[in-house]
């Protein structure tokens, strides 16, 4: 592929991730060639890694400065059965889907997936909903709809949300400069620090951090990460990979950072490098898989950089997913791999003690096998969430279940009328804060 097709590809890609449905597809001959709608997020770089025309890069140089600027803040069908989820502990899931040009949706069980009504939202276009770690309040990324000669502009919401899934008055900081890399979606995607007060998130070649309640943003230069994550109990944000420069180039690993804010200094975290990242509940170790070009090892380290060691030697191969995610428990980290039929992809719990493995197949649920976009766990631990695809016809309909992690044939359809996190690639730290607390 040459550079000017790999530059109209990229920007054909960014167009129907944005309107998807602006192109009418040949769905069979779509299916035939391997793809399905969530996976448009990694094929230019499975060709990009196949045809060697990328350039992949293997670390990048260490941050030794931070800019820090301010910007003011700115004056579905009915649910086929359901079970008891952590009653008291888990609230409701958010989910974003591609219904109404972009729409964040709120579904639990028991109940209708229903779409989060807030003010200020009517056109726009609305994306990776995060619940802060209270479970009172809703982060998403919105994009407000162009007029004239001027681009969307990008705005980060935070809603309080009830009960009842009743949205309250929202908070709106926007985003002057706010851009992203070549090809990627251009929702701004946030994720929670532990405090709830700050929220982490990607632009082009930057990271932003942004005080939700002063409306401060600190842009931390010359990173393009493929995961952030929050260290619990600190004000530390681990980052994570290599991105490239567009969407053409493969994910790979890089130092693994840690900025802090209180000190506003960025350290590397031993010797690590790593492309997908996760904490532990305690904040004491971080698990961590490789890029694209890494052997499939899922390790550990403490949380200065040191004692790294492995604990599962092949984790295998994927074409969705967010990587390893920690169980609130604390006892196993749950990842997803491929099957080796087509790109059906299977979960793996694994335990942290000894890295034992617990394999759970597609759970079945009405009739319907359902494969993972991308797995995260319930605030209690008990469950798992899978944003997920089925092959029940032509249409390939998509979902979100959840799977009881010690007895996953007892599955939940939470709602099998959306098509889930359509641009999870672009922003894999978002998934893990879908399910919320149960507010007090």
């Amino acid at each position: 592929m040459s550079a000017s097709e790999e530059t109209w590809a990229a920007r054909l890609h960014a167009a129907v991730d944005e309107h998807p449905g602006a192109l009418a597809f040949d769905v069979p001959s779509y299916v035939a060639a391997g793809r399905k709608r969530a996976r448009r997020n990694r094929v230019l770089s499975i060709i990009a890694t196949t045809a060697a025309v990328a350039v992949i890069v293997a670390g990048t140089t260490l941050a030794t400065g931070v800019t820090f600027t301010e910007s003011p803040q700115p004056a579905a069908p009915g649910v086929p059965h359901s079970t008891a989820l952590g009653a008291g502990t888990n609230g409701w899931v958010a989910v974003d889907a591609w219904q109404g040009g972009g729409e964040v949706y709120l579904v639990r069980p028991g109940a209708d997936a229903r779409p989060l009504e807030v003010a200020g939202s009517d056109g726009a276009s609305e994306a990776c909903p995060a619940w802060s770690p209270d479970g009172r309040r809703l982060l998403f990324g919105r994009l407000s709809p162009p007029s004239g000669s001027r681009a969307s502009d990008a705005e980060l919401v935070i809603v309080p949300v009830d009960r009842s899934g009743t949205a309250g008055t929202p908070t709106v900081i926007a985003l002057q400069g706010f851009d992203v890399l070549e090809g990627h979606d251009p929702h701004p995607c946030g994720t929670w620090a532990p405090d709830g007060r700050w929220v982490a998130l990607a632009g082009a070649g930057e990271v932003w951090v942004v005080d939700t309640q002063a409306g401060a943003i600190r842009r931390l230069p010359d990173l393009r990460p493929s995961d952030l994550e929050w260290r619990p109990g600190t004000d530390e944000l681990a980052i994570a990979g290599d991105m490239g420069t567009s969407r053409a180039d493969p994910t790979v690993s890089a130092p693994v950072r840690v900025y802090s804010l209180s000190t506003r200094e960025i350290r590397q975290l031993g010797s690590v490098e790593a492309a997908h990242l996760t904490w532990s509940p305690d904040g004491a170790t971080l698990a961590y898989t490789g890029g694209e070009t890494d052997q499939a090892e899922l390790r550990l380290v403490d949380g200065d950089g040191t004692n790294e060691r492995l604990l599962h030697a092949d984790v295998g191969e994927t074409l969705h997913g967010i990587g390893p995610v920690w169980s609130p428990t604390g006892d196993r980290i749950a990842y997803q791999r491929l099957t080796g039929d087509a790109e059906r992809h299977e979960v793996v719990l694994t335990a942290v003690a000894d890295g034992s493995e617990t394999v759970i197949d597609a759970p079945e649920a009405d009739g319907r096998f359902w494969y993972p976009f991308t797995v995260s766990w319930s605030p209690d631990g008990s469950t798992l969430l899978y944003a997920a695809w089925t092959e029940d016809d032509d249409a390939l309909p998509g979902g979100v279940i959840a799977v009881p992690a010690d007895e996953p044939s007892d599955v939940t359809v939470l709602t099998d009328a959306i098509d889930p996190v359509p641009n999870y690639y672009s922003h894999q730290w978002t998934p893990i804060q879908m399910w919320g607390r149960q507010s007090g």
